[in-house]
């Protein structure tokens, strides 16, 4: 599990029931506290950067819905992979 972002400074809450079954692990770092104390990140961001730049991670995406429907997606939590939620465009 990979949460990033959270620029909201607020507590987050996870559910274990979603964590256990699938015996994942959860690891967690702040970036910025350790550049504070002379850190560079950039020698061990190059292997994912260039994994991400080469397409070589998958995201399972489910299904594509219109937009109109994303509460009603949110609500459905039966979902398997990712729903990508698709703008009109005029």
């Amino acid at each position: 599990m990979v949460a990033l972002a959270n620029v909201a400074l607020e507590p987050s809450i996870v559910d274990t029931r979603d964590v256990n079954p699938k015996k994942v692990s959860i690891l967690g770092f702040a970036l910025t506290n350790l550049q504070v104390h002379g850190y560079d990140p950039r020698e061990d961001l190059r292997e994912p950067a260039e994994r991400i730049a080469a397409a070589a991670y998958r995201v399972p995406v489910e299904t594509v819905l219109p937009l109109e429907q994303a509460r009603a997606a949110h609500e459905r939590r039966d979902n398997r992979g990712k729903i990508v939620l698709a703008v009109a465009r005029d």
